[in-house]
This record gives C-alpha cells, structure tokens and sequence, in this order.
C-alpha cells in the first residue's frame, strides 16, 4: 500500500469520524429539548393537579340562601360536587338516592343515574331532588358526611354552587292574566244568562266559555308550577371519584390505582404516534437514499483530482 492511498484512506477515516462527531453532537443537542418538553409535561400535570387540591380545599361549609330578598320571589338551585372513592360511590349514590324516598318529608326525586367506572373511566354518580326549604340544609349536610365506618377525610366537598332565578315579574302576570280571564268568564256567564238569548248566541257564549276555561286552566297550572319552585329548592349532587385523601403520599395513591389506566393510555400513545409516522417513513428511506447517493457521486468526483495530485 503506497503513502497515497494510505493518505485517501486516512481522509475517508477523518471525513468519517467527522460525521459520526457532527451526529453525536446533533443527539446530545437534543437531549436538553427532550428534557424541556418531559418538565413541561410534569410541571402541567403537578399544576392539574394542584389545582385540583385547591378546587377541594375551596368550597366553605354549605350555607342556605335567604329565601326571599326585598319581596323578591326567588327560585335555589344548588349544586354540589362530592369527592368519593372509587369504590364509594356506589354507596353514597344509594344511601342519598334512599334518603330522598323514605326519610325525607316532601322530598322529590327527580333524577337518580349512576355510571360503573371500567377501562380509563371513573365511576361517577348524580342525584337530584326537590326539597322544602326547611330540609335542604340537613340533606346536605346528610349527601357531604361520611358514611358508618369512614373517615372524615374520605368525603371532600369538591365544588358547590347556588343559582336564584328571580320569579317575581312571572308570578305577577300570571295573577293578572289570570284575574283578566276570571273576569271576562264571569262577564260570559252572566250574558249567558239573560232569558232574551237565542239559540246561536247561547252557542256561541259556550264555546268561548270553553276556550276562557281552558285558558284558565293552563294559568292556573303555570302559576302553580311557579309557586312550587319558589317554595321548594332542588339540589344536584354529583358523586366524582377522586382523591379525597390529603397527606403527603397522596399523590403517590392516586397514581399507583390508576396505574392500569395510565399505562393503557402511555401504550395507547405510543401506538398512536408510530402510526401517525407510518406513511413518513418511504419518504424519510427516498431521502436518506438521495442524500448517499449524491455523497457517493461527489466523492467519486474528488477522488481522481485527489489521485492526479499526488506524486
């Protein structure tokens, strides 16, 4: 082997080394981004679930609203979210659905539904009844306590809401609608009794008669309706698996239950992301083929001049 060709061989080895250098130093520059993008996962997750402590911590003991302000007539909806669980919801779900049924007096049901937590999804619940204004506070107070043989930090008030719909001016056009058409069926009953009517007329008197009743009737069924809300108050209250638990491994908890979901959800990823690249890969092989090819083409070039030079 003569000093040119070790000299070409030595330049390939260089040129070489070089590039391997060059795509070391390209991964390692990538490692910091990598990096970057896994604390700004972490850092969302901890501030999720930061604010989701601060959400359980927030809501104050409930309150019951003043039923009527100024002479307003003033409809309660109230609305609470109850941390549970997850093999608790299922018993506060029936112990404030049977609450309502069989121990509270004039209390209605109005809507009870519960859904099975499987897979990635938690088990959740909701219950909604009417209640008179004197009950509303001691089943509140009854739906956010623990349960026979719980902690008190097993329940956590997550989330609790009051909304008044102010039902004065309702209430107000109702009555006066309603005297009105009293008054016009009044004025129809006694024109239908003067003895001078004729037989058309009496006809005609009934069938407007018929049609102010009906009308009468729907008012009346509005304004009832309108009383009853202002006389009674419905409460919704939604069981969520969550973390009820406070203390320092809490979080540590909450991740190891849910571990089977989190690493279907990680594989799940994954699988999505090698799919979404599926079609990238022909073009990314045509590149990388051009990129040797024109490599192989210029260095086929150089080396003749390279070998001419030499002595």
């Amino acid at each position: 082997m003569n000093r040119g060709e070790a000299g070409r061989r030595g330049r390939c080895g260089s040129r070489t080394g070089s590039a391997r250098r060059r795509l070391l130093g390209l991964l390692l520059g990538l490692l910091p981004a990598l990096a970057l993008l896994a604390g700004c996962s972490d850092n969302r997750r901890e501030l999720r679930q930061g604010g989701e402590r601060a959400d359980a911590a927030a809501p104050a003991p409930f309150v019951s609203a003043a039923r009527e302000a100024n002479g307003a007539k003033l409809a309660y909806r109230h609305d609470l979210t109850v941390g549970l669980a997850p093999d608790r919801v299922a018993p506060h779900f029936a112990a404030a659905r049977d609450r309502c049924l069989n121990e509270t007096e004039g209390c209605t049901l109005l809507n009870a539904s519960i859904r099975d937590g499987g897979g990635t999804r938690q088990p959740q619940a909701q219950v909604q009844v009417r209640l008179p204004h004197a009950a509303v506070a001691p089943y509140v107070a009854f739906v956010t306590a623990p349960l026979p043989g719980e902690a008190a930090d097993d329940v956590a008030l997550i989330k609790q809401a009051t909304r008044a719909e102010d039902l004065t001016a309702a209430l107000a056009d109702t009555g006066r609608r309603l005297a009105q058409l009293n008054d016009y069926r009044t004025r129809l009953t006694a024109l239908a009794e003067k003895p001078d009517n004729r037989a058309e007329d009496l006809i005609k008197i009934a069938g407007e008669l018929a049609q102010v009743q009906s009308r009468i009737e729907e008012t009346e069924a509005t304004r009832r309706g309108l009383d009853e809300r202002v006389d009674t108050e419905i409460v919704t209250v939604a069981f969520r698996a969550g973390r009820a638990r406070a203390g320092a491994f809490a979080p540590v908890q909450e991740v190891w239950s849910r571990s089977g979901p989190i690493l279907g959800e990680s594989a799940a990823s994954a699988l999505r992301l090698t799919l979404a690249s599926l079609p990238w890969l022909p073009i990314v092989l045509f590149a990388a083929l051009l990129l040797r090819l024109v490599w192989r083409i210029r260095r086929r070039r150089a080396q003749p001049a390279r070998v001419r030079l030499e002595p």
